[in-house]
């Protein structure tokens, strides 16, 4: 087998393939700096016979893990470590990936349309409608910071985790150093800035891989890709799918490849395209009206959330591969967003009715729960444990404190265990007052009953309320609307364990 290597330089090929997009049509932007001159090494290879793609066999259909209705539709869904975080009008709530738990719940000014963990998973950043990009610092109690302004904001972390790229209906990007949230550079598109005011909006921002690059996708059906260090435009592609989607462009993880929505004979397609000249390498023909594609870690799969479906691809081959069994009735429960889970096993839907889905793909291992140190157990729930107002224990609340009771009794023979009771913000503060201390009472009582049966001398069992005083997320929106399902995660009762040991 011999390799013959032929080096040319040529210009008007290397113009040519910066420039086509997605639908194949040259559009090179003069203002930007779109031409470049590049040394194109050509490599012609003999072999014996051509390798042929194959789909990997996968064994079953992805399984329904578990799912979750909101009160307001889904916008945006970002993954980081063991939690899932799903945008909506006005707050975010982050939900444990193992089995959807509510952990926490974020207040907005308005609707989380864009939403993306940093690489660490410190921080979530969430472009909202109106006021710019919030930033939340999930490690501590900081007030969360504002970077940016405008109406319709978007965002994405660099890789390197060292700055923000973040932009808006004005259609420019403007990049920004974390440490100090300093604004270190402006790209701005003439031939954005020329268009109307409805055509520059900014619909997404995506990274290469690499830190060196950055895709924007503008409303006027134009993807920009920037060459960050000298603020130009090296490449512009057209896209074909609703500016109301999330993304219809994504770099692949390795930083070969790209994907885009494009319309081409009445088909909606994803187009698949070698980020070095734009050239196309294949097509694959999706459910219509996509709004949102994402990549799998390893970039071995292409998820599709489409107006009728959600659809699983392999990248290498172009085959479909699965087509989530969900009863989509458009518009009320259409995906709008997706994004997998950081092992790759699983994916994550959000549906327009509120609903978050996760997904666990063929062969992939369950995620595992958060380990609880049994020092500081869980709080118990008080909706699992009592009626709305009540302070008497639901029957089928036996079966919790009997497990329970058996795993601290396994742990300290001795001990001091308090109860402390909290309720949500409704009502008035005596009165939750005095629910929290009337439900901490009516565990400890059961609590009695179990170690005088079991002889558990060793335990002294105190009781506490807090009311609505210590709050374990905030249940209120910014205009004073009440949230359920923060309420809910407040109704608890919290166990405090203080032994010698």
């Amino acid at each position: 087998m011999k390799t013959h290597h032929l080096t040319l330089i040529l210009l008007l090929v290397s113009v040519f393939a910066l420039a086509t997009g997605c639908a194949g049509e040259s559009e090179p932007t003069p203002e930007s700096s779109a031409v470049i001159t590049t040394e194109t090494v050509v490599t012609t290879e003999t072999t014996e016979a051509p390798v042929e793609t194959t789909v990997p066999e996968i064994q079953g259909e992805p399984e329904l893990v578990w799912s979750h209705e909101h009160g307001h539709p889904i916008s945006s869904v970002a993954t980081s470590g063991e939690t899932v975080a799903v945008g909506e009008f006005k707050v975010t709530y982050i939900h444990h990936l193992s089995d959807g738990s509510l952990m926490d719940v974020l207040i907005h000014e308005h609707d989380v349309e864009d939403m993306e963990f940093s690489t660490d998973g410190r921080l979530l950043g969430a472009g909202q409608g109106y006021y710019g990009v919030l930033l939340t610092d999930l490690t501590d109690d900081a007030e969360p910071q504002t970077v940016g302004s405008g109406h319709n904001s978007r965002l994405a972390f660099s890789p390197d985790g060292l700055h923000i790229a973040t932009g808006n209906r004005d259609g420019v990007v403007w990049i920004w150093e974390l440490d100090g949230l300093t604004q270190t550079a402006t790209l701005e598109n003439p031939d954005v800035a020329s268009n109307t005011v409805t055509q520059r909006w900014l619909l997404a921002i995506d990274y290469h891989p690499a830190g060196e690059l950055l895709a924007a996708t503008h409303t006027d059906g134009t993807i920009y890709i920037w060459d960050i260090a000298n603020q130009e435009v090296v490449q512009s592609l057209q896209y074909g799918a609703d500016v109301t989607a999330n993304n219809t462009f994504r770099f692949s993880p390795d930083g070969n490849g790209m994907a885009c929505a494009v319309t081409e004979s009445g088909e909606q397609l994803i187009r698949l395209m070698a980020v070095d000249g734009g050239d196309a390498i294949r097509d694959m023909v999706v459910p219509e009206r996509v709004m949102d594609l994402n990549f799998s870690p390893d970039g071995s799969l292409l998820a599709v959330a489409s107006r009728e479906a959600t659809t699983i691809w392999d990248v290498a081959s172009g085959e479909l591969i699965s087509t989530l069994d969900q009863t989509i009735t458009p518009p009320d429960n259409t995906p709008k967003a997706l994004t997998f889970t950081p092992d790759g096993g699983h994916l994550a839907v959000g549906l327009w009715d509120g609903t978050i889905e996760l997904w666990r793909l063929p062969g992939a291992e369950p995620i595992a729960p958060p380990p609880i140190d049994m020092r500081t157990p869980p709080p118990l729930p008080g909706d699992v444990l009592f009626d709305t107002g009540s302070a008497e224990l639901k029957q089928e609340a036996f079966v919790e404190l009997e497990a329970l009771a058996e795993e601290l009794y396994a742990n300290f023979t001795k001990a001091t265990i308090t109860f402390v009771g909290h309720t949500d913000s409704r009502g008035d503060a005596q009165s939750n007052l005095q629910l929290s201390i009337d439900r901490a009472q009516a565990i400890k009582d059961w609590f009695q009953d179990w170690a005088d049966a079991k002889g558990a001398s060793g335990w002294v069992l105190l009781v506490d309320g807090k009311g609505d005083t210590e709050l374990k997320v905030p249940d209120v929106d910014i205009e004073g609307n009440f949230l359920d399902d923060a309420g809910a995660l407040n109704r608890r009762v919290e166990i405090e364990i203080d032994t010698d040991e």
